[in-house]
């Protein structure tokens, strides 16, 4: 479970699944104008009524008549865009209004495109399903390549993305000059000098930047690599988006090491590192910790064993419910009721995006004993129940709950599935809200879980922290809300070891959340 978050962690791919991780991720979507691209790493979900079909076209081909269209429409896109279209419509007519007259689409190579414009190029990551229909839609970088066109009415000087990243990480402190209004809307000017000392922390001194062949860029430190998955800026030159991957050191840390720095983390933390099923690594592993969105991998757990048992398959249709519409994460508490979606999606939005929504459509459907048992809870809200329960007009709910024993838990839950959900505001800046109603799970028990179901191909969508081109196969699952952070990962390292890594940390307050990141980081370069 993930309290509401901002547009930019709903719509980016691993902040928009787990809500945690600016340290990750600086990409500001803005609510429209130039430089704006909505994002939407949502799996290629069925609408929730049928739709008319485009024909059959190339990603080139959607791209080329996106760019050129007056207006959008809808049914150019999979029913995950719906609330973002008037941020993808803005978006590209912030290019023309920076770059000019559009002029035609490049294809790259994969899923990389150019679109080029008289005074520029924008680069973005396009997938396409087979009527046509975009599936994602990244935006990947952007540059001016000559004046700035008339509309734009700029005199200021465009540095490339390589200078301004060069000028960024040489600097002993980041200028607020460097980055866009709305870029600092979403990451204050004060936040940025913590978040990228951590991201570059163990990596020693800046040296140089270099491009990649698909358009993005690595950093050069003395002791270590920086990815930057993707960067992008205004006429000005200042930085509309900056995506950074994990760091990678040039000498691999040891296990030790990286468990000392979860050792110096305030509040509760419980660790467990299990390599071909033998606890290697650990600190504290059989204290049960709140563990958040992290309990839905018990209701893919069960889900798989009964789809095994022949009483489900992928490809069946179930129907949401109004009941089952709880807060974001996710957005199918958006879509209306009744609307058809096959268990497929409903398992990879749970999972992949962390859907609150879709974890209880399926908690309905395979029941609660069953995912009780494998979780070792007796008593399992859905989200929707949980997020009733903190809501401060069901006090006498949450009492109630807190008073009594399983039965009468049960019963309280009842009740709350029909009680009022709290405004988002409750959650805001990482709030502690009722602690005491969550989901307390040990991560050898998610390591457990996450062994059953990592095989999954949903299971690979978003590989969170990892990164997965130094993996044979990353699956991962997260959970977060206010004082509360798990991170579940298994991994097929090059030579072949299976080893997952779960980590939770629980504290009265906020959680440094960059801080928790940044050791975990070191766990995973300890064990590829």
């Amino acid at each position: 479970m993930k309290p509401p978050a901002s547009f930019l962690q709903r719509f980016a791919s691993f902040a928009h699944s787990q809500g945690m991780n600016k340290l990750l991720l600086l990409s500001v979507l803005l609510g429209a104008g130039p430089a704006t691209l909505a994002q939407s790493a949502a799996p290629a979900a069925p609408a929730p009524a049928s739709t008319s079909q485009n024909a059959a076209i190339t990603p080139a081909a959607a791209l080329t008549r996106l760019a050129q269209a007056r207006t959008l429409d809808p049914r150019w896109f999979v029913a995950a865009f719906a609330s973002a279209l008037p941020q993808v419509q803005g978006g590209f007519q912030g290019f023309v209004s920076q770059y000019g007259a559009f002029q035609g689409v490049d294809a790259l190579g994969g899923d990389l495109y150019r679109l080029r414009y008289a005074g520029g190029t924008v680069t973005v990551s396009a997938q396409i399903n087979a009527a046509g229909q975009f599936t994602s839609l990244f935006l990947q970088g952007q540059q001016a390549t000559s004046a700035p066109t008339p509309s734009s009415q700029t005199t200021a000087s465009v540095t490339t993305p390589q200078a301004a990243l060069t000028r960024l990480f040489s600097a002993s402190a980041p200028s607020a000059d460097w980055f866009s209004a709305e870029f600092l809307q979403q990451v204050p000017v004060s936040q940025l000098a913590p978040i990228l000392a951590q991201a570059s922390g163990n990596l020693g001194t800046f040296q140089s930047v270099a491009p990649r062949p698909d358009g993005t860029f690595t950093l050069k430190f003395t002791q270590g690599e920086l990815p930057v998955k993707t960067v992008s800026l205004d006429a000005q030159g200042r930085f509309t988006s900056l995506l950074l991957g994990a760091g990678v050191p040039n000498q691999k840390p040891s296990l030790a090491d990286a468990l000392t720095a979860f050792k110096a983390l305030p509040g509760q933390t419980s660790l467990a590192v299990i390599e071909n099923g033998k606890l290697v690594g650990s600190l504290d592993p059989d204290r049960k910790l709140a563990v958040g969105s992290a309990f839905k991998l018990g209701i893919l757990t069960e889900l798989l064993a009964q789809m095994k048992a022949g009483r489900h398959q992928w490809s069946e249709v179930t129907s949401l419910q109004s009941g089952d519409k709880a807060l974001p994460s996710g957005f199918l508490q958006t879509w209306p009721d009744n609307a058809p979606l096959t268990l497929q999606t409903l398992a990879t939005l749970m999972i992949s995006q962390s859907d609150n929504t879709a974890a209880n459509v399926l908690l309905r459907l395979v029941g609660r004993e069953g995912v009780g048992q494998r979780l070792g809870l007796n008593v399992v809200p859905s989200t929707r129940e949980l997020f009733a329960l903190k809501n401060l007009a069901n006090k006498a709910l949450l009492d109630a709950y807190l008073g009594g024993n399983d039965e009468q838990k049960k019963a309280v839950l009842l009740q709350a599935a029909a009680a009022p959900l709290p405004p988002a505001s409750l959650f805001a800046a990482g709030a502690v809200v009722a602690p005491q109603v969550e989901w307390f799970v040990g991560v050898q028990t998610l390591c457990g879980l996450m062994n059953e179901v990592a095989a999954l191909p949903l299971m690979q969508v978003n590989p969170g922290v990892a990164d997965p081109s130094a993996f044979k196969a990353v699956s991962f699952k997260g959970g977060s809300e206010g004082g509360v952070l798990n991170l579940t990962t298994q991994v097929i390292t090059q030579d072949g070891r299976t080893v997952c890594l779960s980590a939770t940390s629980n504290d009265s307050k906020a959680l440094d959340q960059n801080r928790f990141i940044a050791a975990y980081n070191q766990l995973l370069q300890a064990v590829r």
